[in-house]
């Protein structure tokens, strides 16, 4: 059992059976690539995803697109560096010991090799877009994780038909958690969604963030 309650032991159409004890980190990457993408491994136990709509897809990768253009614009200002690159649903390794991998909705990292894992270090925000299935493992145990790992920056994101709705984000006071809230920001607010100076200086547009077809 997962000291996060992570695991339940059911069986799942991706993963065929119970799982009675914990598995490495290596373990978990010699699964299938199609079977592992619907999952996570917390405390060494396999974990499946939460069920996703299509707009709670395409509001992540809207935020993921929002980040990257930002990110480009402070690589241009800084002559190229630092580099920032961005990611939706990827495994972020948070630590090997025991196994503990989440797949964030994006995330916002400094660039690295293509051989390299995505970890912790590496990430600067990392954020969830709530659903029904999702919001208490968002605000509780992946909250709990990534505070833990020391990632910086933390926002969740909720959203309706029209796009993104509210983005609330967190950050660390020191190198681990817990996270402090910083400010919630919403769509009737102002134009700007995000306009903060860390991790650098950034700005995003409301505008950006939706995804009902403009007619």
């Amino acid at each position: 059992m997962s000291a996060r309650g992570g695991y339940d032991g059911s069986v799942t159409a991706s993963w065929p059976r119970a799982q009675q004890e914990p598995i490495s980190w290596e373990a978990f990457l010699d699964l299938d690539e199609d079977i592992r993408r619907e999952l996570e491994i917390v405390d060494g136990y396999v974990v499946p995803r939460e069920q996703r709509g299509r707009d709670h897809q395409k509001v992540g990768t809207r935020l993921s697109l929002a980040l990257e253009q930002a990110a480009v614009g402070e690589m241009r200002r800084g002559g190229g560096e630092p580099c920032y690159e961005t990611n939706t649903e990827i495994d972020v390794l948070l630590w090997e010991v025991p196994a503990t991998a989440r797949k964030p909705d994006f995330v916002l990292h400094r660039c690295l090799p293509e051989y390299e894992q995505l970890t912790a270090e590496h990430c600067l925000i990392v954020g969830e877009v709530l659903s029904t299935w999702s919001a208490r493992r968002d605000r509780v145990h992946k909250m709990s994780d990534y505070a833990d790992a020391g990632i910086p920056h933390y926002w969740i994101i909720s959203f309706d038909k029209v796009g993104v709705l509210t983005i609330e984000r967190y950050a660390l006071s020191a190198r681990t958690g817990p996270y402090t809230h910083i400010g919630t920001s919403h769509r009737d607010m102002s134009p700007v969604a995000v306009s903060v100076s860390d991790p650098f200086r950034l700005e995003l547009l409301w505008s950006d963030l939706e995804v009902a077809p403009r007619i």
